[in-house]
C-alpha cells in the first residue's frame, strides 16, 4: 500500500491452483503482461506494459540479485519459488540496469522452522510424468537451525513432435538464527533442463491458410537426433541480515551461477512460392557457457517518532559476468511443411560463425528515502549511479575486440501516496531505468545508455481488515536513445528512436468470503514507434509488434466448505487477448480467448486435482515474430499430493 509503483504479487499457492508451468503462465493472470515469444524453453521472456522484461534486458531477478548469465538462462521452475513479484515500469534505482517495462523477482522457497513434508506426482497430456516434492523444519528444538529441500523430476513429450520436457531440479536451503537480530540462510539449487528449441513456422500456413491448408500445430521443422537443448545450472549463495538494534539494519546477499548450455538446432524460415516447402534452412551447433557472481550489500535505517518517520537505504551492488560462446554453421535439405522428411542428416561444418567471449562489471550505488507524515502521507525518493565496463573478444578469423567500454547513468525515482482510513490509497510517481548499449556510430562515438521514464499515477483500496485488494493505474513510459539506421551510411546506427507505451489498468485480487477467491486484471494498452530512422519515416505513430490493445483475464474458485462438502474446491478462468501486429512487418495475429479450469478434494493429508488450461482446445497464433507460433493446445494435468 505505501510503494507508489504498481506491484503485482503472485504467491505459491496461486501458482499450484492453475498449475502453472513457467513464469509466462504464473503471471498469466497479472494485467498488463503477454507473451514475448513462442513455445520457448529456453528462457523466460515477457511483455509488460509493451516492453521485453528478460534475462536479456537485465529485468530478472531472483532473491533480489540479477539473474541474467546470458539470454538462455533457461526457464525458471515454478515449484521452487515461494512466489513472483512484479515491479512494473522503470526500475533502475534499486535493482540497476534493466529495462522499462519493470523488474521480475522470483523468491526461491526458505527454510523454515514449521515442519513441512510433501510428495506430489503428476500425470498428464503428452504423457507427462512428474514427481515433486517439499520438506523442511527445525533441526534444532530452539529453531536456532532450520532446513528447506525441494525436488523435482519430470519426463514428458510435447504438442511439437519429437520436442521432450524433461527436467531435473534440486533445491537446498539452511537457516542459522542464533537471534531474534541476526539470520544467515545459505541456499543452492541445481537444474539440468533436456528438451529442443520450437522455432516457429511461417505466417501462411499459420495465420493465414495456403492451398494446402494450415501447416499442423504438431509440426516439427528440426533433425530429430540433432536439435536438442541440453542445459544445466548450479547457484549457491546467501542472504545475511543483522539488526544492530531498533535502528540499523545490516543486508548482504551474495549469490554465484554457472549455466552451461549446448542446443543445435536446425533453422527453417520461410515459405516458398510452391506454398509447402522453406526456402532458407541451415543447421547450427551452439553452445553457452557462463559465470557470475552478483553482491548486493546495504544499511536500512529506521529513523523519528511521532509526526515524521524515515525509512533509509544507502547500498551498494556489484555483479561480474563471464560469457562464452561457439557457433558452427552446417548445411541442411529444404523442408516440406506438409511432407517432411526427416531422413536427411545435416551436412559438415562449411562457415564457424562465431567463438566469442564476453565479460562485464556492473557496480551499482544507490540511496532510498521513504518519508511517512503523521501516518498518512507517505514522501519516496530515490537515486543511483551505475557504471557498466564491457569486453568482448571475438576469435572468428580477424580477430575483433571491445576493450573496457563503459557505460555510466544516474537514475532517479520519485513518489507519493495518501493513506486515508477507509482503506484508499492513491498515488503518483515517476522513475527512471537505462540499459547500457554496446557499439559506436560511423564518426567512433560511442553510444550512450538506452534511457527509459515512466510517469505513474494509482489508486489501490483494500477494505480495512481483508484479504481482498482493488487496484488502478494510469502511466506513460517512453523508452529513448533507441539505435535505428544511420540515412548516412546504413551500415551503422545512430541514437534516435523513441518508443512510447500509453496505457491504464485495472486489477482485483483477494478472498471474498470465507470461501472464494478472485483475481481480475484488465489492461489497455497503447504502444508506438514515436521516433524512428529518417530511412522509415512511416514507422512513426506505428504500433509495437505483439502489444494488444485490450487484454482481460478472469480467475475464480470456491470451496464448497459451507455445503457439508469440506475439501471440495472447484475454479474457472478466462483469459483474453486482443489483436497484435506481427513484430516484423503489417500483419495481425487474431485475437482468441482461452478457458481454465480446475477441480481439488483434499481428505486428511491427501490433495487430489484435475487442472485444464485451453480447456476448449482452441487452436490459435499466439505469436508472430520472424516466425509465428502456434499457442498451447488443451493441456490436462491429473495430481496426487500427500502430506505429513
Amino acid at each position: 500500500m505505501e510503494t507508489p509503483q504498481s506491484i503485482s504479487i503472485v504467491g505459491a499457492q496461486e501458482i499450484e491452483v492453475i498449475k502453472a508451468q513457467d513464469l509466462n503462465e504464473a503471471l498469466g493472470y497479472v494485467a498488463g503482461v503477454g507473451r514475448k515469444s513462442g513455445q520457448t524453453r529456453l528462457s523466460d521472456e515477457l511483455l509488460v506494459r509493451g516492453f521485453e522484461v528478460s534475462a536479456y534486458t537485465g529485468s530478472m531477478y531472483r532473491d533480489g540479485s540479477k539473474y541474467s548469465v546470458n539470454v538462455y538462462n533457461g526457464q525458471q521452475e515454478p515449484y521452487g519459488l515461494e512466489r513472483v513479484e512484479l515491479l512494473k515500469g522503470a526500475s533502475s534505482v534499486l535493482y540497476g540496469a534493466s529495462g522499462p517495462g519493470g523488474i521480475v523477482n522470483t523468491v526461491t522457497k526458505r527454510p523454515t522452522t514449521e515442519t513441512l513434508r510433501e510428495l506430489n506426482l503428476e500425470y498428464g497430456s503428452f504423457d507427462r510424468k512428474q514427481m515433486s516434492g517439499d520438506f523442511g523444519g527445525a533441526l534444532t528444538d530452539d529453531g536456532v537451525w532450520s532446513y528447506r529441500a525441494t525436488f523435482l523430476a519430470r519426463d514428458s513429450k510435447t504438442a511439437t513432435d519429437y520436442i521432450d520436457d524433461d527436467r531435473r531440479f534440486l533445491a537446498g536451503g539452511l537457516s542459522w538464527r542464533p537471534s531474534a537480530r541476526t539470520s544467515l540462510t545459505l541456499l543452492a539449487d541445481y537444474q539440468k533442463d533436456e528438451t529442443a528449441e520450437n522455432l516457429g513456422l511461417p505466417a501462411k500456413g499459420t495465420v493465414y491458410s495456403t492451398r494446402y491448408g494450415r501447416i499442423p500445430l504438431s509440426r516439427y521443422t528440426g533433425t530429430p537426433g540433432y536439435d536438442s537443448y541440453e542445459a544445466e545450472r548450479y547457484t549457491a549463495g546467501w542472504l545475511f541480515e543483522h539488526a544492530f538494534n531498533d535502528t540499523v539494519t545490516l543486508r548482504n546477499n551474495v549469490r554465484y551461477y554457472d549455466f552451461r548450455s549446448t542446443f543445435p538446432e536446425t533453422l527453417t524460415y520461410n515459405l516458398g512460392s510452391d506454398e509447402r516447402t522453406s526456402t532458407t534452412r541451415y543447421a547450427l551447433d551452439r553452445s553457452d557457457d557462463s559465470q557470475a557472481v552478483v553482491a548486493d550489500s546495504s544499511l536500512q535505517f529506521k529513523l523519528g517518532e511521532g509526526m515524521f518517520k524515515h525509512t533509509a537505504i544507502v547500498g551498494v551492488d556489484y555483479t561480474r559476468m563471464k560469457h562464452q560462446t561457439a557457433r558452427d554453421q552446417r548445411r541442411a535439405q529444404p523442408f516440406d511443411y506438409f511432407d517432411p522428411d526427416y531422413s536427411f542428416p545435416v551436412g559438415g561444418v562449411y562457415r564457424t560463425q562465431g567463438k566469442s567471449t564476453d565479460r562485464n562489471r556492473r557496480l551499482g550505488f544507490y540511496a532510498q528515502d521513504q518519508l511517512k507524515i503523521a501516518d498518512r502521507l507517505v514522501v519516496l525518493l530515490g537515486g543511483r549511479y551505475d557504471e557498466v565496463v564491457y569486453n568482448s573478444h571475438d576469435n572468428v578469423g580477424v580477430s575483433q575486440s571491445i576493450d573496457d567500454e563503459k557505460s555510466r547513468a544516474f537514475t532517479g525515482r520519485g513518489g507519493l501516496v495518501y493513506l486515508f482510513d477507509n482503506g484508499l490509497a492513491p498515488f503518483l510517481s515517476y522513475s527512471e531505468s537505462f540499459e547500457p548499449e554496446s557499439g559506436t556510430d560511423r564518426t567512433g562515438g560511442r553510444f550512450k545508455p538506452v534511457t527509459g521514464e515512466q510517469y505513474e499515477a494509482g489508486l489501490r483500496y483494500q477494505p480495512p481488515g481483508s484479504d481482498f485488494m482493488l487496484s488502478a493505474a494510469l502511466y506513460q513510459l517512453k523508452r529513448k536513445n533507441v539505435a535505428v539506421s544511420d540515412p548516412v551510411d546504413p551500415s551503422y546506427n545512430i541514437q534516435v528512436g523513441e518508443v512510447r507505451s500509453r496505457g491504464f489498468e485495472l486489477e482485483a485480487r483477494g478472498r471474498i468470503g470465507r470461501n472464494t477467491n478472485v483475481i481480475a486484471a484488465y489492461a489497455y494498452t497503447d504502444a508506438r514507434t514515436t521516433k524512428a530512422s529518417p530511412l522509415a519515416p512511416d514507422e512513426e505513430g506505428m504500433r509495437v509488434g505483439q502489444v494488444p490493445y485490450h487484454q482481460f483475464s478472469l480467475w475464480t474458485d470456491y470451496s464448497f466448505g459451507d455445503f457439508g462438502l469440506a475439501g471440495l474446491k472447484v475454479g474457472a478462468g478466462l483469459r483474453f487477448v486482443d489483436t497484435t501486429h506481427f513484430l516484423y512487418g503489417t500483419g495481425k495475429v487474431p485475437a482468441y480467448t482461452l478457458y481454465d479450469a480446475m477441480v481439488s478434494y483434499s481428505t486428511g493429508p491427501w490433495r487430489f486435482a484435475l487442472n485444464a488450461s485451453n480447456l476448449t482446445d482452441k487452436r490459435y497464433v499466439a505469436v508472430c515474430q520472424s516466425a509465428c507460433f502456434y499457442g498451447e493446445p488443451r493441456r490436462i494435468i491429473g495430481s496426487v499430493s500427500y502430506r505429513w
